[in-house]
């Protein structure tokens, strides 16, 4: 077995999720640990012969992946009972599957333009039972469906893609994209906010735009 399969253990998984879940202010769901470092299991095996992620290490594919994802959970107004939720560029499965965990009453489309990654994740959310994840092998720009809250964690931001993603909103809804500190939040009137926190030595921001 890939050694960065065998380092998957529970018990370090669950000490870096609810250390950094706690420096964020953020209760986690019971299922949330064993769910989640199933999930992480499965992708970093699939990985050896699919390229899911470029990140290999568990630790760092705990931190920089799940606990990464966390983050728009700690903003409030963004989630709630029955909102739909799109994750644009989604890869392994993040942010969509780490939130989907956290707010199972809210129903969670993930899309990317690789094939291999959306059978991944359909196929991983299926057996682990997080039924609110539904992934999807599509082009943005040919995206139709509207939605509360759209997510996007490693996609450059342009105006193109920006301006698309507020077509796909509906009434009041909200756009929650991520940046490095060394990046400025793509500029518009509709935002309403700018986070940073810190993951270990990593310093990260998000930028939460109302529409």
């Amino acid at each position: 077995m890939d050694s960065s399969v065998a380092d998957v253990s529970r018990e370090t998984f669950e000490k870096i999720v609810k250390s950094e879940a706690e420096n964020l202010g953020l209760a986690l769901p019971e299922n949330f640990c064993e769910k989640g470092c199933l999930y992480l299991k499965e992708m970093l095996s699939w990985n050896r012969t699919h390229n899911l992620t470029t990140i290999t290490d568990f630790r760092e594919a705990v931190l920089l992946h799940f606990v990464d994802s966390l983050v728009p959970a700690t903003v409030e107004g963004l989630f709630f009972d029955g909102s739909a939720v799109l994750d644009v560029g989604t890869g392994g499965g993040f942010p969509g599957v780490p939130l989907a965990l956290v707010f199972p009453k809210s129903s969670f489309t993930l899309l990317d333009k690789a094939r291999k990654k959306i059978s991944f994740i359909n196929l991983s959310s299926a057996s682990l039972g997080i039924d609110n994840v539904n992934g999807i092998c599509e082009n943005l720009f040919a995206h139709s469906k509207r939605y509360d809250l759209i997510v996007s964690r490693a996609v450059k931001i342009d105006a193109e893609l920006f301006d698309c993603c507020k077509t796909l909103l509906r009434k009041n809804g909200h756009l929650c994209f991520w940046f490095s500190s060394n990046q400025e939040p793509f500029q518009d009137d509709s935002l309403n906010e700018v986070r940073s926190y810190k993951l270990g030595e990593i310093e990260r921001k998000i930028a939460v735009y109302q529409v």
